[in-house]
């Protein structure tokens, strides 16, 4: 069957309105070719004898029944919390008010806050070799790491993970740097994880740090914030970074990012935020070479009985994923590689139960004992109380229920 070209202007969907589709049936080459392919409308699979529409742009398909459902009706959903009849999808942009929020329709927000004084653009170019960022006051350059050891002492101010190797944007009259990725975020933003436009901001909260709502790790970075003034939403820059498709490159596939994570269709995973926002390479100081993200249920057939060469303690593929040297069998749990508190940079003061803390690193022979708990603080970072240093904590949280 030869395939048939078909604008996607024509079809009432929700995709985008300049890809074409393709209409797949039995025999169709790209549909032979892979045939495990889960419709987007209803979420079911398509079977080899099913007929679909395919965007080879996008890698998606439909069945030409859902399609065809669309043209014909509008979808419609019944929710009795917020109203008592059935409501009905509308896809022109009208504008009108949420009966069950109170906000107006998100086209009238957009548009005033693309209106607003207040640019989106985080990085502008000066002269073709040096950028301008609207959070820092010097002038910053494409940078090449010199050496490894710099790559892993040197943090992105928006993430505060270790800038790695390769190029970033730094200031050579002070250590500020950014991954590119991150200094690109705009200073507005919508994104799946909130309903409400997001507004970044680089000078966080009085105490210094900040909890992801979306992925509950505390972060010292650049966080965005919820533009309504009643809604305590905030994201980190790992979260907002996340877009759909998702490629992360412990998984083979593409990742439908949804409004509490990601999903793999094809292999029927789900990845909550903080499973999703893990960093796919690490450096740590159990192997000479980099450690690779590795989601156990795909890595029971290399190590059966596992072990972390950290801790030493014993690993469930069922729940935890882990970092791998595949040239020296290194296995590390993930909290072992990245700690507890990846987001949190050591040098950093902030307040808390009415301490002034400094977050420092746990690199020493000697390891402090905790205040609170009293137990020997294991993680990468400990916290320390910066009136009497003698007076340390292993946690956030010990730090909290101290008195």
């Amino acid at each position: 069957m030869s395939n048939k070209q078909i604008p996607m202007e024509n079809l009432i969907t929700t995709f985008g309105p300049k890809h074409s589709l393709e209409k797949s049936g039995p025999h169709s080459t790209q549909y032979y070719e892979k045939r495990c392919y889960i419709c987007v409308i209803c979420k079911t699979w398509i079977s080899y004898e099913s007929s679909c529409f395919y965007c080879r742009l996008c890698d998606f398909c439909f069945h030409k029944e859902c399609q065809t459902a669309l043209m014909e009706s509008n979808p419609t959903i019944d929710h009795p919390e917020t109203h008592e009849h059935t409501l009905t999808f509308i896809r022109k942009k009208n504008s009108f008010s949420c009966d069950a929020c109170g906000l107006v329709d998100l086209e009238q927000e957009l548009e005033e806050i693309s209106n607003s004084d207040q640019d989106v653009t985080s990085l502008k170019e000066v002269d073709g070799k040096t950028f301008r960022h609207f959070s820092h006051h010097h002038d910053l350059m494409k940078l090449c790491v010199n050496g490894e050891k710099e790559g892993d002492e040197r943090v992105c101010e928006a993430c505060i993970l270790p800038i790695g190797s390769g190029s970033f944007l730094g200031c050579k009259e002070c250590d500020f740097a950014l991954h590119a990725t991150c200094a690109n975020l705009p200073r507005k933003l919508e994104h799946t994880f909130h309903r409400h436009p997001l507004t970044l901001e680089v000078d966080i909260i009085e105490e210094g740090f900040f909890s992801c709502s979306q992925c509950e790790r505390e972060s010292c970075g650049f966080m965005y914030r919820c533009c309504q003034e009643e809604c305590e939403f905030k994201m980190d820059a790992k979260c907002a970074s996340l877009a759909d498709p998702l490629y992360n490159g412990a998984h083979q596939h593409p990742l439908t990012l949804l409004d509490s994570g990601a999903c793999c269709y094809e292999c029927d995973l789900y990845f909550d935020s903080t499973r999703a926002t893990l960093p796919v390479l690490v450096k740590c100081n159990y192997d000479m070479h980099p450690l690779s993200l590795c989601f156990t249920q795909s890595f029971i057939w290399y190590k059966p009985s596992l072990s972390c060469d950290a801790c030493e303690k014993g690993i469930n593929p069922d729940v935890q994923d882990i970092y791998v040297c595949f040239d020296c069998n290194t296995v590390v749990h993930v909290e072992c590689a990245i700690g507890k508190y990846p987001y949190l940079k050591h040098g950093h003061t902030i307040e808390l139960n009415g301490f002034e803390i400094e977050i420092a690193s746990n690199n020493n022979i000697s390891r402090p004992i905790c205040h609170a708990c009293h137990s020997i603080c294991q993680d990468k970072l400990f916290f320390r109380n910066k009136k009497n240093v003698t007076i340390s904590f292993c946690s956030i949280n010990c730090v909290t229920t101290s008195s």
